[in-house]
């Protein structure tokens, strides 16, 4: 009998996890923490920092629907408004400087996957920024594995 519980339990202390995971609070977690790492990647890659983000919250029966979650006000010293697509093309062509980015994520227990597809000046397709992470169980947390750029009508400035 103690074999077969240390059998049944092996697995969840391989992984750290619950076996629920990902939770609405995991979920909220990690979002955050690909917020974070998409900033600093626009940062070190373009020198551009941002006073507010828009995201379009939608939500159309995907499984890259944007989860049932509240971000934090704040990320990285930058305002996280959440808004409905229509609201962001609203946001968009009222302001032309703001940034409106459609957020695809996909999280499981040992991977998680986030496409920023990134809009500005007016709807313009500016980037895409690909973000992946691979789970670390020593450490209990998403370790940020990969960053990468895909560009569209924006082609900035390379020396």
């Amino acid at each position: 009998m103690h074999r077969f519980i240390i059998l049944f339990m092996l697995p969840l202390l391989v992984y750290g996890q619950s076996p629920d995971f990902p939770t609405k609070t995991d979920l909220k977690q990690v979002y955050a923490q690909a917020i974070a790492s998409y900033i600093k990647a626009v940062n070190d890659k373009h020198k551009t920092s941002f006073d507010t983000l828009y995201f379009g919250k939608h939500v159309y029966g995907q499984p890259d629907d944007f989860p049932d979650i509240e971000l934090p006000e704040s990320i990285e010293n930058t305002h996280i408004r959440l808004v409905s697509p229509e609201a962001g093309l609203k946001i968009q062509k009222a302001r032309k400087s703001l940034v409106y980015i459609n957020l695809f994520g996909w999280v499981d227990k040992t991977t998680a996957e986030f496409i920023f597809v990134t809009f500005s000046n007016g709807c313009e397709h500016q980037h895409d920024c690909h973000i992946d992470y691979q789970y670390d169980s020593i450490h209990k947390s998403f370790n940020s594995e990969k960053v990468r750029f895909e560009y569209f009508r924006y082609k900035p400035n390379q020396k």
